[in-house]
């Protein structure tokens, strides 16, 4: 089971008053209802769900998988997956009953717009979810119940099939309802596992992985850290590393050949991620374990060359035992001798490969080890950043730094880049008046030319697409702009050697935390509700997600503070994803809690003279603070601290206005 991972997205009460009514509503048709007995050594592999499928497993152990997702069942299971799920049900104890309840869900007329709208929310014929039932005995009797009038193929049998079919879909939303259930939690790190161990060879996105896991990052990296005691990048460079050594020992594959193989840029980068991890080049890792095991072969007669064979033939008709032990030892040094010329010649095969994170053209691995020595003999020019990208060599003390988006993390930490992407909000944000002299690339994509005119020494990029069109100009760091501000200030402060004073900006800003958390509890108002909006035409979006900005970091995640149950509910489940609700006027007052945060900005939805807006009790009480977006767009650390500054004043002020009236 997994620790820490909550995978109820789908099963809040709202998401499940629509999943009912959707059943309700819509035409379902039972196909099949089918009986197996599994043992261990005749699963289920890989089946492909000719259509929707419950499936029941009892009496026994099983690791059940739903397409990419494994489970680990224990004596009862409930599973459910759409047409096209791949199903694989290995049992883990002596046997295992296991019942599979086909049937399909007809496409509505297209006049059915609220099956439509229903849908486009959740769709629970296609949901991919396994548990374990608070009352297993029910679903046994009844999956029996269903199976034994199934195959008596009546049609007035059939139909009672069908409801006992709606009975145990009943029972299902009951239980998810109640809670009484627990969930199979997939285990994420084995299948973050297999994903590299099957795709190591290609160039793997550790950020792509993590979008295809219901799962936050955050989340990942710790249980991974957890599990295997290194991270996800940590560990693709190690099953990359084994690919490589294996084929430096049993082929003849060059330096450049291999790296490609096995999923490296290119020969260079191989050579560095080797030596890192391995203290000796490719080259002289393949001449050592050539000689070892030739050596070896030729000291214990194992498949002896053929010339050592003649050589033995012609020493016992002679009998000169003096002369076979030369012949022996003349082999070795003809063996050593090979493997001197062969790292010469993959020396050559590498000189000339393409190069990565900022390496200069043309350089050899002999230049690598040149400079490896001159820095083991005087003060080290480079250091090592490890990066989802991978490890990245950047300079010692960058110069002229290019930073897209994280602005703020640098300046808090007295770095003045050289270029910045455009800055969101002009006046408003934070940083604003700590930009004098910074050129600006644009906002989006910035144009390679630009960046290679500002002669960047190190560049930081916050997305696949913005990395794999700079990183090939200077060395590139790729920091998501999700990443948690803890976690992007530990890679931003080794980048710069500035460890020391990046964990003490956070220190600093996790003390101001407490104390404003103190100001607000004292004055009454830590414990009220808080929600955060932004208007759209027509209707409110409602944030809900940490990575959405707005506010959402310093009042939910920080301060601790709640919103609307309704609201809480989505927020405990969105996590750090950049998520909102959109919500219509008319029920917006279920969704407000005793202060609104409204997201302010020019061209926003007027509202002054909407009657359902200023009837909601927050706003008739003055409890709406409005916030500048440009201010609360961005979350470094530099920014954070400013946003904290203005709900805390602005909460206490909103208190001294009230104590006024």
């Amino acid at each position: 089971m997994l620790e820490d991972v909550d995978s109820t997205n789908y099963f809040t009460k709202e998401m499940i008053d629509m999943a009912v009514r959707l059943w309700t509503r819509s035409s379902v048709s039972l196909i099949d209802v089918r009986y197996k007995l599994l043992h261990p050594d005749k699963p289920i592999k890989s089946y492909r769900m000719p259509t929707s499928m419950l499936v029941y497993t009892c009496g026994g152990t099983a690791n059940v998988k739903l397409d990419h997702t494994l489970y680990q069942s224990e004596r009862f299971g409930i599973f459910h997956g759409g047409k096209g799920t791949e199903l694989s049900i290995h049992p883990t104890s002596r046997s295992l009953e296991t019942y599979m309840v086909l049937y399909r869900a007809e496409t509505p007329p297209f006049y059915k717009r609220e099956i439509y709208r229903l849908l486009e929310h959740i769709n629970p014929f296609i949901q991919t979810y396994g548990f374990s039932p608070g009352n297993p005995i029910f679903f046994m009797e009844k999956f029996l119940n269903m199976k034994d009038h199934w195959n008596q193929e009546s049609t007035l049998n059939q139909f009672y099939s069908k409801i006992v079919l709606y009975q145990i879909v009943y029972e299902i939303y009951n239980e998810l309802e109640k809670g009484d259930i627990l969930f199979f939690q997939p285990d994420y790190v084995v299948l973050a596992k297999q994903y590299l161990e099957r795709n190591y060879s290609q160039p793997v996105s550790i950020q792509q992985l993590i979008e295809m896991l219901p799962i936050s990052r955050s989340q990942l990296v710790r249980l991974f850290k957890r599990r295997e005691h290194k991270s996800l990048q940590e560990y693709l460079n190690k099953i990359r590393l084994d690919s490589a050594k294996r084929h430096l020992q049993y082929t003849n594959a060059t330096i450049q050949e291999i790296a490609v193989g096995c999923g490296f840029v290119d020969g260079l980068n191989l050579i560095r991620m080797f030596k890192k991890y391995n203290h000796m080049t490719p080259s002289e890792y393949r001449i050592k374990m050539i000689t070892d095991m030739d050596i070896n072969d030729i000291d214990n007669d194992y498949q002896p060359q053929y010339n050592e064979r003649e050589l033995d033939k012609l020493v016992k008709s002679k009998g000169n035992e003096e002369l076979l032990m030369f012949g022996k030892l003349r082999n070795k040094e003809i063996i050593l001798a090979a493997a001197m010329s062969l790292m010469l010649l993959l020396s050559g095969c590498t000189s000339n490969v393409p190069i990565n994170n900022g390496a200069t053209a043309g350089q050899s691995e002999t230049q690598t080890q040149t400079a490896s020595n001159a820095e083991t003999k005087g003060t080290p020019q480079t250091r090592i950043v490890h990066t989802l990208k991978g490890d990245v060599e950047v300079p010692v003390n960058p110069q002229r730094v290019v930073v897209l988006y994280l602005m703020g993390d640098l300046l808090a930490l007295g770095i003045k880049p050289v270029g910045i992407s455009t800055l969101v909000g002009e006046g408003d944000a934070a940083i604003a008046s700590e930009l004098d002299g910074i050129t600006t690339l644009g906002d989006g994509q910035p144009s390679p030319e630009a960046v290679l005119a500002l002669n960047p020494d190190l560049i930081i990029v916050t997305t696949d697409e913005i990395y794999d069109k700079l990183h090939k100009i200077a060395p590139t760091l790729y920091i998501p702009y999700d990443l948690p501000v803890e976690e992007r200030m530990e890679i931003i402060g080794k980048s710069f050697g500035k460890e020391d004073q990046a964990k003490e900006l956070l220190e600093n800003f996790y003390n101001k935390v407490e104390l404003s958390k103190q100001k607000l509890q004292q004055a009454g108002i830590l414990d009220k509700t808080v929600t955060i909006m932004e208007s759209n035409k027509g209707s409110m979006a409602v944030m809900v997600g940490m990575g959405y900005g707005r506010g959402s970091q310093i009042i939910y995640q920080y301060l601790g503070m709640k919103a609307p149950e309704i609201v809480q509910q989505k927020i405990e489940t969105s996590k750090n994803d950049a998520t909102s609700m959109d919500i219509s006027y008319e029920v917006l007052t279920q969704y407000a809690g005793d202060y609104v945060f409204r997201s302010a900005f020019e061209g926003m939805e007027d509202l002054s003279d909407n009657y359902i807006w200023n009837n909601i009790p927050a706003i008739k009480s003055g409890r709406l603070i409005d916030m500048s977006f440009g201010l609360f767009f961005y979350n470094d650390i530099f920014s954070l601290d400013k946003q904290l500054d203005f709900v805390v004043d602005s909460l206490l002020s909103t208190m001294e206005s009230e104590e006024l009236q």
